[in-house]
């Protein structure tokens, strides 16, 4: 994800949980990084994505985090590549229960990140 290709990364749950990802400079010329997570919440179950956005060599434990928008919810990120320079960002990633109690596969939510260069650690 990033500036080189086009990944994308599918994961599944049902339960809260946190994911880090970091978007990788690959390319040493001007262009610019991107990054997309989209969350789709199973009938009856709302689950909210929200992203806090880190640094070049981390991710920030105090960032304020930022609610996707619309259905399924969706964030998107996207900043200058300079030359030379390593443009890399760290993003967690929270999965939120808020509401419903279905269990087991009925209750799946999936989250897909997408752009062109990721690692999912």
């Amino acid at each position: 994800m990033g500036d080189d290709g086009g990944d994308e990364l599918t994961v599944t749950g049902t339960t809260s949980k946190w994911f880090k990802i970091k978007v990788i400079d690959w390319e040493d010329e001007a262009s610019s990084e991107h990054f997309r997570a989209t969350l789709t919440s199973p009938p009856g179950m709302n689950f909210d994505l929200i992203v806090y956005e880190g640094g070049l060599d981390a991710p920030d434990c105090f960032a304020s985090g930022v609610r996707g928008q619309g259905t399924p919810e969706s964030f998107y990120a996207t900043w200058d590549d300079f030359p030379i320079l390593d443009d890399h960002r760290w993003f967690s990633l929270e999965v939120r229960h808020v509401e419903g109690t279905t269990c087991g596969d009925d209750a799946a939510w999936t989250l897909t990140v997408s752009g062109n260069n990721a690692a999912l650690p």
